[in-house]
């Protein structure tokens, strides 16, 4: 249902949040493909998530080596794999109140009221912000694919069908022609922020489902010093500020879904203190927030509206993103004979670039993200993840090679 519900909203109001005025779309937005299971690469196996599957006890791995997994007579398949890339498109508010310098030279309230740069030899919004994401994306790893797009894109509340440089795999040519694109930006107009993340998704999900298209996690990384603008809101599809909001919520939800796989990071710079609910209840939606944050409680989003030290605070959460979005994933393969893969019969084999072929155990003693140290499948049992030392080992060691092995008993910790 939420599916259906995000293809229909994508195709039919992602122009429409965006809101009146002038909306500078490049192109008619054709209707987009129905998500599917294994948005993150045509490789993805289809596994019937049938209880009976999950292991109730796993082998030692020191009862077997890895070359006898690799070559004993149990193997029925070994693949060697790629961990997933994360593609990163950042959504950049520019509205008008990007220019004001931020507090303490000018507050939040009277930025509110004049959107304009008093301290000219101090930095503005708009230049902390433009900074920190250039400062961020040369610390990102190759494996990732790098895009931005800004709103609004004219004088009011115009957005575009597609980004102002679309996500493409990082390179020094590709960071250059981003930080083109920045230096040529000023702020100005109001924030159709519902409109434009929408179109992100939209965008996202389009490259992820067309043929050599993005593969892998995608994330919008939406960098924002307000909330929805009023005047950027269309009756036909949403009759204020507030419901357009609550829209994007419940599209955020869907998209950050397993089979359509787009997840939503947000960042409050100053000026967003009256919208940090919202921007909070966003992240949340789009599953980046801690499992047991309560917007209506805390910020679940990265909230430096009040930080003293914009640029700083800028850093660190940008930072904390790439670092989320460093995932070690890796696709299931898919039989040889087509048939559903057995999760009891799952086994992962490291070789590194020197040294011998060793088994990564499945360790189910925590989470991931919590301390685990081997490798679990995804929520949804479509991808393998490395966690702990094993992501990094596989990470730091170029010249290594990974395995998905099928048809042996799954190996745990020793």
């Amino acid at each position: 249902m939420r599916r259906a519900l995000l293809a229909a909203c994508l195709c039919q109001i992602a122009l429409g949040c965006a809101l009146s005025g002038p909306r500078n779309a490049d192109q008619p937005l054709p209707a987009p493909e129905a998500p599917r299971a294994g948005q993150d690469g045509a490789a993805t196996a289809t596994v019937e998530q049938q209880p009976a599957m999950v292991p109730s006890t796993v082998v030692p791995s020191s009862q077997l080596n890895a070359d006898a997994l690799l070559l004993g007579s149990c193997a029925k398949y070994a693949e060697p794999s790629s961990l997933l890339p994360s593609n990163l498109l950042f959504l950049v508010d520019r509205s008008g109140s990007m220019k004001c310098n931020p507090p303490p030279t000018t507050s939040s309230d009277d930025c509110e009221m004049h959107e304009m740069r008093v301290d000219e030899a101090a930095p503005t919004k708009w230049d902390l912000t433009r900074r920190a994401v250039i400062t961020t994306m040369g610390t990102l790893s190759n494996t990732n694919a790098l895009g931005i797009s800004y709103f609004s894109n004219d004088s009011r509340c115009g957005v575009s069908s597609v980004p102002n440089v679309p996500v493409a795999p990082n390179s020094v040519a590709q960071r250059e022609v981003i930080y083109s694109s920045f230096a040529g930006v000023q702020p100005n107009g109001s924030t159709p922020l519902v409109g434009a993340t929408l179109l992100a998704y939209k965008y996202l999900h389009q490259s992820l489902s067309q043929e050599g298209g993005l593969s892998g996690n995608s994330y919008v990384v939406l960098i924002t010093d307000g909330e929805q603008s009023e005047n950027c809101s269309d009756p036909a599809y949403c009759k204020d500020a507030q419901s357009c909001s609550e829209l994007l919520i419940k599209q955020a939800e869907a998209a950050a879904e397993a089979d359509v796989n787009i997840r939503t990071f947000v960042v409050g710079v100053p000026g967003s203190e009256r919208g940090s609910t919202v921007l909070s209840r966003l992240a949340k939606a789009g599953g980046t927030a801690a499992k047991d944050c309560d917007p209506l409680v805390h910020s679940c989003h990265f909230d430096i509206s009040r930080e003293d030290n914009l640029e700083a605070a800028l850093q660190r959460s940008l930072q904390s993103i790439a670092g989320k979005t460093f995932t070690c994933e890796l696709e299931l393969p898919k039989p040889k004979d087509m048939s559903a893969v057995d999760l009891a019969l799952v086994n992962v084999v490291f070789t590194p670039h020197t040294g011998p072929a060793q088994v990564i155990p499945q360790d189910l003693s925590a989470p991931c993200d919590e301390g685990s140290q081997g490798w679990q499948f995804d929520p949804a049992q479509q991808l393998i993840r490395l966690c702990g030392r094993s992501c990094s080992t596989v990470r730091s060691d170029r010249g290594g090679r990974i395995d998905v092995v099928l048809g042996c008993p799954v190996r745990g910790p020793d």
